[in-house]
């Protein structure tokens, strides 16, 4: 483990002097008043996710382990300003970024934040952060994890990285068994404890929507087609449909994607404050953390990311009694899976299936389909009971 520290130490303060004041560091480095401040005291869980979707996986769990230990008080960290912003003001713990991966960032966060176990969700693994809960002795316990090949920390070819990780981390709770042979080629033993995003998107039914979207979704005389975490890749493509008959609704997975997605609709413009609710063809969303809520309004669905690495969460549509649509990559998602062989997503890169499947939609052929799709995910929650014991066993609650 002597090289990756030596990297890391010289790599994050030359990368902090060169970046450009919107970078991901500077960001980060906007968020130090907690080296300031007092440590915190009494028992304190540490949640750390790399972005929004990740953090409402864990929410559920958070919540309920502090729900039934009230003496306990939680830290959240997320890696992302696409998770840091939306939940900054979360009011049932402090928010942070997650300091840079370097040996004196991570000692100073831990005596800081002195948690009695850490609760890492699905993949955000960084060495420094998880050498300082080794040696501190705090149990790691990581969660929903879904490895359906051998993650890169794990690799026989980083042996001392390896080796670290593998200290480091008290319980290892994987999302099915094909996961838990995936790590047992590894030579560890981990836990089916269930995908927790079932339980955070069956939360999701009774989510209000905000009025003056309602007010919008009332003002359009056409079925609505929203489109959730589009990439770049997706609007390309749709903009070679048809989709006359729809008000075509964006929501970008990343904000400063909103100009490249404009330049395939030209008459897409971003949504401001005081805009008056009329009737529209295109409508751009950019505000953190409604996009859970619009899908309740929509007649079609399209998830992002199914032209480039992996299409975005579908179960917060699915839960919305919606059938999804997407692009052809879907497989690194566990849960879709199970989606695609029910009929709850359709996925292809064909113009005539997309096609077929926007033309079902604006004629109301899905309405049923969506509503089983609903029941099935409410039938598969449990994973957070599973993770609750799994905590509590790790600090001996």
């Amino acid at each position: 483990m002597l090289i990756y520290p030596l990297i890391s130490a010289i790599f994050f303060p030359l990368w902090r002097v060169l970046a450009s004041k919107n970078s991901w560091i500077k960001k980060v480095e906007s968020d130090r008043g907690w080296k300031s401040d007092a440590p915190i005291k009494g028992n304190v869980i540490w949640m750390h996710s790399a972005s929004l979707g990740e953090f409402e996986m864990g929410r559920p769990v958070l919540e309920k382990f502090l729900e039934q230990h009230s003496d306990w008080n939680a830290v959240v960290t997320f890696f992302s300003p696409s998770g840091y912003e939306p939940r900054k003001n979360y009011s049932r713990a402090k928010v942070h970024y997650l300091p840079v991966d370097t040996n004196s960032e991570a000692e100073a966060w831990l005596a800081y934040c002195r948690p009695k176990v850490a609760l890492f969700i699905r993949y955000d693994i960084w060495p420094n952060h998880l050498n300082a809960l080794r040696k501190r002795r705090v149990p790691l316990v990581l969660v929903a994890m879904s490895a359906s090949s051998m993650p890169w920390y794990l690799s026989k070819w980083l042996p001392l990285i390896r080796k670290n990780v593998i200290s480091a981390i008290h319980s290892w709770g994987v999302v099915n068994q094909e996961d838990a042979a995936t790590l047992n080629r590894a030579g560890i033993q981990s836990a089916v404890l269930g995908n927790p995003k079932y339980d955070y998107a069956a939360q999701l039914i009774n989510v209000p929507v905000p009025k003056r979207y309602l007010n919008w979704k009332m003002a359009q005389t056409k079925p609505i087609l929203l489109v959730g975490s589009a990439h770049n890749q997706d609007i390309k493509f749709l903009s070679q449909l048809d989709c006359s008959a729809f008000s075509i609704w964006v929501v970008p997975h990343k904000p400063e994607d909103a100009q490249n997605q404009s330049g395939f609709f030209p008459k897409l413009q971003a949504l401001k404050e005081m805009d008056v609710p009329k009737e529209t063809d295109l409508l751009l969303i950019t505000e953190f953390g409604v996009l859970s809520s619009l899908y309740s309004l929509a007649d079609a669905i399209i998830v992002g990311g199914g032209f480039g690495k992996a299409t975005h969460n579908v179960l917060e549509a699915t839960v919305q009694s919606k059938v999804v649509m997407t692009g052809p990559n879907w497989h690194k998602v566990s849960e879709n899976q199970s989606l695609i062989q029910k009929g709850y997503l359709k996925s292809s890169r064909s113009k005539h299936d997309w096609n077929h499947y926007l033309e079902d939609a604006r004629k109301g052929l899905l309405i049923e389909k969506g509503k089983e799709a609903q029941k099935w995910l409410l039938e598969q929650q449990g994973a957070s009971e599973n993770i609750l014991k799994k905590l509590e066993q790790a600090v001996q609650l």
